[in-house]
């Protein structure tokens, strides 16, 4: 078995992590949206101002996991945050699953089940009750992965990449 290191994201590593949300999320909606869709996506929400922002942004907590001394995947977890739709049943002390992204060479090698679990750990050493995420509805493969955690729907909302709205289903569990 080939070691799996995961480690806080530091200030410093943000070009690591900038290259890593990016191709994630290329391998993961780039046969499934629109060039231009992407493309402003990418500009928007992907650029490194962005997400220098978003780490260090007070209750973010960025993860990137190594497997085998390679960058392989990253953590974005949320402290106390709430589902943005008010119409939602507030959670019990939640903790956002934001981003939970594997390349794809190393899938098929349980690093996303690593990951995951290093989010249980860290829900449960903040005290967080509940861990809630969105996943787009025709994902199926996140939908399985999920659904084999014992997490269960609760509500939709609506995700923007580009101009295409896509459905994400919102998915809670307990800690």
């Amino acid at each position: 078995m080939q070691p799996i290191v995961i480690k806080p994201v530091e200030p410093e590593m943000l070009d690591t992590l900038v290259q890593l949300e990016q191709q994630t999320f290329m391998e993961t909606f780039g046969p499934t949206h629109q060039p231009d869709d992407l493309a402003v996506f990418m500009q928007e929400r992907k650029d490194a101002a962005t997400l220098r922002e978003q780490l260090l942004q007070p209750g973010s907590l960025y993860y990137l996991l190594y497997y085998d001394e390679n960058v392989a995947g990253f953590l974005k977890l949320n402290l106390g945050k709430q589902p943005d739709d008010a119409a939602h049943t507030q959670l019990p002390s939640p903790i956002e699953l934001e981003k939970i992204y594997v390349l794809k060479a190393y899938q098929g090698h349980k690093l996303g089940k690593a990951l995951i679990q290093h989010a249980y750990t860290m829900a449960r050493e903040h005290q967080a009750a509940t861990i809630w995420l969105g996943v787009w509805e025709h994902n199926t493969k996140a939908l399985r992965f999920y659904a084999s955690e014992g997490f269960e729907k609760f509500g939709e909302h609506t995700f923007k990449v580009g101009q295409q709205s896509d459905t994400d289903w919102l998915l809670k569990k307990s800690c």
